[in-house]
């Protein structure tokens, strides 16, 4: 089984992303100067990984539908595109002006404290990641974890 890992490089002062795999092995390693950018890469990374070995029970053709089953079994809290801001919700929307899909979080007065917009950025998934996904799906995923770590108390609103 494969773990995502992202730490700190105090040493190079760089954020680094990698795959833990069997018997302890690292591979996929990727260093970058910013968080968000070793968060997205991280974000993309898991996806892929998920897509490609999702349980037989989770058909991926129909990603929102999976989506929402997923979002329904595990009794998660979130705002579903044109919903009202909940406090401490993670959400999904459509940026029509741009044709983009946001992935964002609320805090405890229902006002976002990250929005953000998924996109690809040309490493080498990137043509695989073109054919097989949308924007809509990344951000999707992203829902799904963020409402997993808010249910959790994994995400600090401080």
């Amino acid at each position: 089984e494969y773990h995502l890992t992202m730490w700190f490089d105090s040493d190079n002062n760089k954020y680094e992303t990698f795959y833990v795999g069997e018997r302890g092995s690292v591979s996929l390693n990727y260093s970058f100067d910013s968080e968000k950018e070793a968060i997205d890469k991280m974000l993309k990374m898991n996806y892929r990984q998920k897509y490609f070995s999702v349980d037989e029970n989770y058909s991926m053709q129909n990603r929102k539908e999976v989506a929402l089953r997923i979002i329904k079994e595990e009794k998660l809290e979130v705002i579903w595109y044109d919903e009202a801001l909940k406090p401490l919700c993670a959400g999904i929307k459509h940026d029509k002006q741009r044709d983009k899909y946001i992935s964002f979080i609320t805090n405890a007065k229902a006002e976002l404290i990250e929005y953000r917009s998924i996109e690809f950025d040309g490493d080498r998934y990137s043509k695989t990641f073109e054919r097989m996904l949308n924007d809509e799906d990344i951000a999707l995923y992203a829902l799904i974890n963020r409402a997993r770590m808010i249910k959790q108390n994994r995400i600090s609103f401080v």
